[in-house]
């Protein structure tokens, strides 16, 4: 009965420690997919600016290469699929938005995607220096 019991409670344990680790995963998920598009959404908003989090990945790639190559084809080809890359993810944003659940009310949702809008619209105008140099 004894071992009956200790199987019991290893069981137990095992299942509530795997619960815990599905759940410590979920929560990074929902962080990663939710919880970054929304701070992008607000940075640019408040600030009109591209987040910070998207130009760093792109500004370190791009930097690295010309390093090595100067201000070669390569990197001038580099910074138009980075402004590329950008107007396609607030175009992501801005799909988003539209049909999200987290903003209920019309005329909220209307002021954020004519905020993101307006965004698009100038940064498609613009190269990338302007881009990332940019206060708005």
């Amino acid at each position: 009965m004894l071992k009956i019991s200790l199987i019991f409670l290893a069981f137990i344990t095992f299942f509530v420690l795997t619960l815990k680790v599905v759940i410590i995963q979920m929560e990074r998920l929902t962080d990663k997919y939710i919880g970054e598009k929304h701070r992008a959404i607000e940075e640019i908003v408040n600030t009109g600016k591209v987040p910070k989090a998207w130009i760093d990945k792109l500004e370190k790639r791009i930097s690295s290469v010309s390093k090595t190559q100067g201000r070669s084809k390569k990197v001038l080809k580099m910074k138009i699929q980075a402004k590329t890359i950008i107007l396609k993810k607030i175009d992501h944003l801005i799909d988003c938005s539209k049909t999200s659940p987290f903003v209920q009310n019309k005329e909220t949702k209307e002021i954020l995607l004519n905020k993101l809008l307006d965004a698009r619209r100038l940064w498609e105008k613009k190269d990338w220096e302007e881009i990332i140099a940019s206060p708005e």
